[in-house]
């Protein structure tokens, strides 16, 4: 087998780039696309000229599909993943992993009872700037890590609640706490949980957080303020807001400071460093950047979606496991916990 074959469960909004990234991989191939709403499958089986399905059964019950991708709810995510394992396939779900530790811990038991690869759809991973940053940090560019800094910024049209970004699927399930777990936290600051987490190597002991719904006539939060302890003892913070006005500046980056020097990271790029480290084999005392080009939007899908089938075709762990996406989910669930009860909040 040259080519995961991939079946889509969920051919909403977030599935349409998903959908092109695995027509544009190496180790992948679309061979069937699902929608509990027909004409959404039906749109992305034309497009990619493939069979489609409104039932999930049909998918799992198919022996051309070596693997599936779920962009679905996030409450349901843990029954589909679970049903998907037990039918053997390989998964690739989007994040959040679960909606709670239960339910991760449950997609994880029934992946490796199946003998199958969990993988969730983070970037991470599979950036070049995340892995050269967390060379950098592995090689002592900037000494111990002793604190990280998160900013998320958002400014989500009114209609984003109900339809999304594109308008594609009419839905309210973002909006409550019972199908989406949480808001901005959960849909956007993870993302740069799990980009701490990987580049710095470190794991967070403890989370205090203050969280609201200031602007937006959901349930869930549309600012959050998180102080948390890393357990090497560095501190990280991260402050994420979906109601914005104005957002501040377009290139925000996130920071890791250390005790020789600082980087900052963002998605779109530049990677810079601070380093007063002469082992470094970097000017000293100035920011620099390092020569790296950022992957697009499309790029990083792609990048994903190989992550995932590449190592598997080859019988090696995905680029980002299981176990990541249950780490950065029990960040986010401490960071609820801990605004719901007015105290700080010690992860197990």
């Amino acid at each position: 087998m040259d080519r995961l074959r991939i079946g889509m469960i969920g051919c909403g909004e977030i599935a349409v780039r998903t959908a092109a990234a695995i027509a544009a991989s190496q180790h992948a191939q679309h061979v069937m696309l699902m929608d509990t709403k027909p004409e959404l499958a039906r749109d992305l089986g034309e497009t990619y000229g493939v069979p489609w399905t409104d039932q999930v059964d049909v998918v799992l019950a198919n022996p051309e599909v070596d693997a599936v991708y779920i962009a679905v709810p996030h409450h349901l995510h843990a029954p589909i993943a679970i049903q998907a394992a037990n039918a053997g396939k390989h998964i690739l779900v989007e994040k959040p992993i679960a909606t709670t530790l239960a339910d991760g811990e449950a997609m994880i038991a029934a992946a490796r009872d199946s003998g199958v690869w969990l993988s969730v759809n983070f970037h991470a991973q599979v950036d070049p700037l995340c892995q050269a940053a967390r060379q950098l940090i592995s090689d002592g560019a900037i000494g111990e890590v002793i604190g990280t800094r998160i900013v998320f910024r958002g400014d989500k049209p009114s209609t984003y609640w109900t339809s999304g970004y594109s308008g594609r699927v009419p839905t309210d399930w973002r909006t409550k706490k019972a199908t989406a777990a949480g808001g901005v936290l959960i849909m956007n600051g993870i993302h740069n949980l799990n980009t701490m987490r990987y580049v710095t190597g470190l794991e967070v002991d403890r989370v205090y957080a203050e969280y609201g719904t200031f602007v937006t006539p959901v349930e869930v939060e549309d600012l959050i303020s998180i102080t948390y302890r890393y357990r090497n003892g560095a501190i990280g913070s991260l402050e994420a807001g979906s109601a914005i006005r104005g957002r501040g500046a377009a290139t925000e980056v996130d920071r890791i400071y250390g005790t020789d020097g600082q980087l900052t990271l963002s998605e779109r790029g530049p990677l810079s460093l601070y380093t007063t480290v002469s082992a470094s084999g970097f000017p000293l005392n100035e920011w620099l950047e390092i020569p790296l080009t950022p992957l697009t939007i499309d790029e990083h899908k792609t990048a994903m979606v190989d992550g995932f089938a590449g190592p598997i075709l080859r019988g090696e762990r995905t680029a980002v496991s299981a176990e990541d996406g249950l780490a950065a989910l029990a960040i986010v669930l401490a960071a609820y916990q801990s605004g719901a009860e007015g105290q700080p909040v010690h992860l197990g």
